[in-house]
């Protein structure tokens, strides 16, 4: 009798196309008046076809945002000839280039910090110019 029952048991969870212990789970659930929460294999190819969508698409932004340059250019707009890059966001710390007013550079940070210099309300910018990274006022970049 116990191997008649095992096969019906084993045959009916191959039709309905779920693990045995799936089917003995969703009986139980059955008896006791609740949903089962065992999906069959349609069901999972179904969520796993979705996910992969899902996974497409975002690998697709991904690669278009990779292909973007990460920076925003700026021009250096003195009434100097010339733009000190500093190696901190403050006045007394070393110039590490002059960098010639018009001159295009790759903004990489704008400091959280609003501050005064010379009477003006601005933010230090962390840039790139001639291979080197450092501090200007960024009151005195026009962002392209």
């Amino acid at each position: 009798m116990l191997f008649l029952f095992s096969v019906v048991w084993i045959l009916i969870a191959s039709i309905k196309d779920k693990s045995p212990t799936a089917l003995l789970s969703d009986a139980y659930l059955w008896a006791v008046g609740e949903e089962s929460s065992n999906p069959n294999k349609a069901e999972l190819n179904a969520i796993i076809d979705q996910k992969q969508i899902l996974i497409d698409s975002l690998s697709n932004i991904i690669e278009e945002l990779q292909n973007k340059s990460p920076y925003r250019t700026a021009i250096v707009n003195t009434t100097a000839n010339q733009l000190n890059l500093r190696s901190q966001p403050n006045l007394s710390s070393e110039v590490v280039i002059k960098i010639p007013d018009s001159s295009a550079v790759k903004i990489l940070y704008f400091d959280e910090e609003v501050l005064v210099l010379d009477g003006e309300t601005g933010k230090w910018c962390k840039i790139k110019y001639a291979d080197k990274e450092g501090w200007v006022w960024g009151n005195y970049l026009v962002l392209e």
